[in-house]
């Protein structure tokens, strides 16, 4: 008995269930990960991790994330190619709403991942685009997680279960809060900001008027003098 034989025996690999059973755990661990990627993104945007955690970890390990998210998403999609009950095409894969199954849904996830490649892609070109434009670019990465939501809760066929439905609205519930906070974060270190610039202008104006009091009295005690 050769060992391809043995291991299509043992895992089924030679039945339509073991390629739908594959994809669907690829594309549900993808998900969670990338998921996690987002999350601990904003918590490292918000610095509610600075306290504990070393700034150093947080990147690569938010970088490490995103990494292992696409290697799932990647086996998700590569395997949908074998599956025979209902097989896709290079085309169908790679071009959105091309799907014959539920084609907006999957095309959202399609999109999603582009996107989420766009973002991991630039982490290795932050010093040719500029820290500005890769934030900008970064922001792309909630896109591509609400994205990939929508795919798994309305595509996905494991949405109806307990399980992966709590799965979906409780790290969409999360993303939700640490988004929020993030965005009020954002808004209070810019009023930060605007207080410490008006403080400076506030302490210029004060230094002039009292270099031209100062000015204006020794003008007085020098024509008394004379």
């Amino acid at each position: 008995m050769s060992i391809t034989h043995l291991l299509g025996q043992l895992f089924a690999a030679d039945s339509m269930q073991f390629w739908w059973y594959l994809t669907r755990a690829a594309g549900l661990m993808g998900y969670a990960l990338i998921w996690l990627s987002t999350a601990w993104g904003l918590a490292v945007s918000s610095k509610i991790l600075d306290s504990f955690v070393e700034r150093t970890f947080t990147y690569d390990w938010h970088e490490w994330l995103s990494l292992l998210g696409l290697a799932f998403v990647a086996v998700h999609v590569i395997v949908l190619m074998a599956d025979r009950y209902l097989p896709y095409n290079a085309w169908q894969i790679l071009i959105p709403f091309l799907s014959p199954y539920r084609p907006l849904w999957v095309g959202l996830g399609v999109i999603a991942l582009y996107l989420t490649v766009l973002v991991t892609v630039t982490f290795y070109m932050r010093k040719r685009i500029g820290q500005s434009m890769f934030r900008k670019i970064h922001v792309l990465s909630l896109v591509a997680y609400f994205g990939s939501t929508l795919h798994g809760l309305y595509a996905g066929t494991d949405s109806v279960l307990p399980l992966a439905a709590l799965l979906y609205k409780g790290t969409f519930l999360v993303t939700l809060f640490l988004l929020a906070y993030w965005v009020v974060m954002i808004q209070l270190r810019k009023r930060e900001q605007k207080q410490l610039e008006l403080e400076k202008v506030r302490q210029a104006l004060r230094q002039r008027r009292r270099g031209a009091h100062s000015n204006a009295k020794d003008a007085k005690t020098g024509f008394g003098r004379v």
